[in-house]
């Protein structure tokens, strides 16, 4: 018996995978919902000297992509700066900015510090900034003094009992995000990896791949800083201008696709 499968209900998108047009995989989305394809077009309408539509013309179509991710993603701010996500290491370390605070007596170590970028200011308890102190080679009360394996001495000011120290450093395990103004996102070809039911055999779940063949991250991104904050991920669907179906997206399901083995 050959496999029938029309009216879905869709559980959720399990899986955005994005790949170069080579096939190299460039990152996964886990947390995509309300994905949303959208396809419309222009038209031209032929009439007769009475107004009334003898036959309307199609052409032109277009489509967009829509979704939301429901964790702020590195990877889908990496896209929409257009120079994706940089991963740090011990050849290629990435220098990044730290905030820490520290008790008048305490000697915090700055690991990796950038020379030239330590910064330490009395921190008032009621969290504004205080006076700004200088290195030297020994701590007083005007001074801070730091080897160059980055331990410091705090000064000694009798009137202040909490500092805040701000340096850059050279990270070799982590990853950094840079928006710039001239980069845009490239066009990759973007799979999702759906989980949809047929409602006549609702204890099978299976999966359903929706591909699209020539997806470009849209640039323009609003970052909540929440805790509940969730990223938009959207994009439009460009004509795979040189394949001979010229496909905007591709739908696909398989018999042996049985997600509830």
């Amino acid at each position: 018996m050959g496999f029938t499968l029309d009216d879905i209900v869709i559980d959720r998108v399990q899986y955005g995978f994005a790949e170069d047009f080579d096939g190299n995989p460039l990152y996964v989305l886990t947390q995509l919902q309300d994905a949303t394809i959208n396809i419309s077009a222009e038209s031209t309408d032929a009439v007769d000297n009475t107004g009334a539509l003898i036959k309307r013309f199609w052409k032109a179509k277009t489509g967009e992509f829509t979704a939301n991710n429901a964790m702020i993603n590195l990877n889908i701010i990496g896209a929409a700066s257009g120079e994706g996500k940089l991963v740090a290491s011990n050849e290629t370390p990435i220098e990044m900015p730290r905030i820490i605070t520290a008790k008048a007596g305490e000697k915090p170590k700055l690991t990796d510090y950038v020379d030239g970028t330590v910064r330490i200011n009395a921190f008032n308890t009621n969290g504004s900034m205080g006076k700004e102190y200088t290195k030297d080679t020994q701590a007083s009360a005007d001074k801070y003094a730091m080897t160059e394996l980055g331990e410091v001495t705090l000064p000694t000011d009798d009137s202040v009992t909490m500092y805040i120290i701000k340096y850059n450093r050279k990270v070799k395990s982590g990853v950094s995000v840079v928006n710039k103004a001239d980069k845009f996102p490239s066009t990759v070809k973007l799979t999702l990896k759906a989980l949809a039911v047929d409602p006549c055999h609702p204890d099978t779940l299976r999966a359903v791949y929706i591909v699209l063949p020539s997806f470009q991250v849209s640039p323009e991104i609003e970052i909540s800083l929440t805790t509940d904050g969730q990223l938009p991920y959207s994009g439009s669907l460009q004509v795979d201008y040189c394949s001979a179906n010229k496909a905007l997206y591709e739908v696909y399901f398989a018999d042996e696709d049985d997600e509830t083995e």
